[in-house]
């Protein structure tokens, strides 16, 4: 998926005499802002990222201080944060910084403006790059159709300047779209596998029951990827019946299990407070048995259950 560049991406800054159009620029302008966002904005555009990265830090920490009147311009340095994660490739750090900047925009006053509407398009849009990476493409099949819809506002304002980050959008769904077929593929060809191996398992075949818990945790993973939250949970849950056919007590191969399940609960408003139970039983095991990643995993999805950060679009509506 396409990463957009920091031209077409970030807001522009003007610090020219005011226009006579101003409904069309209505800007991030110098009475609001310093030297230092154009500074970040040219730094961004040359390449020179850790250099942006220390002057958006700073400005962060003194628009944090600001509350509503910082609104705005908070938003504008967390969304050069979120490329910058992004070009980085850290797709966690791109959702983290992105659900903050869409917080940041719930306090702006200026809303209906024209960087308004680019910095919470340009948000939505990095936050579907990140979840496509993450192989989330339900997720990012929602939050592109989403920005391409402010893009195409906002191109029929000023075309010039929008219709590159549209055309990107278009681009993006494109792939979206490949990658979800590509899973219904994988998935066709697992539950072929599954359908096997049970009749195998109901015929007998003791050794078949390791390979049915493989095929249908894999399934599992598919319809977590994919967005489809309940039928993950029902093939982990099944998964995991089977598997203890196999052992009683609760090894790696649970355990991981276990947190996929977690995860998939989570997704779902009405069972949310079953997957932290079930993450919160499962932490001492991943601890006892030294799984550092596993035990990495878990408390970030329960970190980002407690700031409530599975529900995007819920943010993104209160924004319009």
């Amino acid at each position: 998926m396409k990463q957009l560049s920091p031209k077409t991406f970030l807001p522009k800054i003007y610090n020219e005499p005011q226009r006579k159009s101003q409904e069309k620029y209505v800007e991030l302008n110098s009475l609001l802002l310093d030297a230092r966002v154009q500074q970040v904005a040219t730094m961004l555009d040359m390449g020179n990222k850790n250099e942006a990265q220390g002057i958006i830090g700073e400005m962060t920490d003194e628009l944090q201080h600001m509350g509503k009147n910082g609104g705005l311009k908070l938003a504008w340095t967390q969304l050069a944060a979120m490329w910058i994660a992004s070009d980085n490739g850290d797709s966690n750090a791109t959702i983290e910084m992105g659900i903050a900047t869409l917080h940041s925009l719930l306090d702006a006053d200026e809303r209906g403006s024209i960087e308004y509407l680019s910095v919470a398009a340009a948000t939505i849009y990095m936050l579907a790059i990140a979840h496509l990476k993450m192989g989330e493409s339900k997720k990012a099949e929602k939050e592109l159709e989403k920005a391409q819809k402010l893009y195409e506002r906002l191109a029929k304002k000023d075309g010039d300047r929008f219709t590159p980050a549209l055309m990107g959008a278009v681009e993006a769904s494109t792939e979206v779209y490949k990658s979800k077929l590509k899973k219904m593929n994988v998935l066709a060809h697992y539950q072929v596998a599954t359908e096997l191996y049970q009749g195998k398992v109901s015929a007998g075949v003791t050794d078949a029951i390791n390979s049915l818990v493989d095929s249908i945790s894999a399934e599992g993973d598919i319809h977590l990827k994919m967005g489809n939250y309940r039928d993950a949970v029902k093939f982990y849950t099944k998964a995991l019946r089977y598997q203890k056919r196999i052992s009683a007590s609760m090894g790696i191969k649970e355990l991981r299990i276990s947190i996929n399940l977690g995860n998939a609960l989570l997704q779902l408003n009405n069972r949310r407070a079953a997957g932290e139970q079930l993450l919160h039983s499962i932490l001492p095991l991943a601890e006892r048995i030294g799984s550092a990643a596993d035990v990495e995993e878990i408390n970030s999805l329960l970190t980002n259950a407690d700031k409530g950060t599975f529900d995007i679009a819920t943010i993104w509506k209160k924004l319009f």
